[in-house]
């Protein structure tokens, strides 16, 4: 987006003229901050709706690519930045999501929490740990307790105590 200086076409005469001439404005033809919506990607660049032109705009370096992804399945908007060169300066945050506090602390309260990872999980402690790989779960600690109120089985084909 490109400004246009707007000047004065005519000086005043008279009293007026010895004083400097106003500096010119600048008017923008299109808002610096717009939302947009992605509808496709070509390579590096992402097709975003705004309004009813469409753009090939890149990402800004801050920006991860799977946030704008995501953005593209579910139909949030995208935030566009087009004070410069265009480009997609983030997503417009349209549900709630887990934060980090300053103390390092997360917090939820959920239905349901499913989590599910392509080659390890762990959950792990400053003495212990829960280690999920492929089709085996690791469970290290100095106590290693499971409870039931009514029956708890332990089924194996061979149990090895260290």
């Amino acid at each position: 987006m490109k400004p246009v200086k707007l000047m004065e076409c005519e000086r005043a005469s008279g009293p007026e003229a010895a004083s400097p001439a106003p500096a010119p404005r600048v008017v923008y033809l299109e808002p610096a901050v717009q939302l947009g919506r992605v509808t496709g990607r070509e390579g590096a660049l992402w097709r975003v709706a705004v309004g009813a032109r469409e753009r090939l705009l890149p990402l800004d370096p801050s920006v991860d690519p799977a946030l704008v992804e995501q953005a593209w399945r579910t139909g949030a908007r995208v935030v566009v930045d087009a004070a410069g060169e265009p480009c997609v300066a983030g997503v417009l945050l349209v549900q709630r999501a887990l934060t980090v506090t300053r103390e390092g602390d997360v917090e939820a309260r959920v239905r349901r929490f499913r989590v599910r990872a392509e080659d390890e999980a762990v959950l792990a402690t400053a003495r212990s740990f829960v280690r999920v790989v492929g089709d085996e779960a690791e469970i290290y600690g100095q106590r290693v307790i499971a409870r039931a109120r009514e029956v708890a089985k332990i089924l194996g084909r061979l149990i090895a105590l260290n």
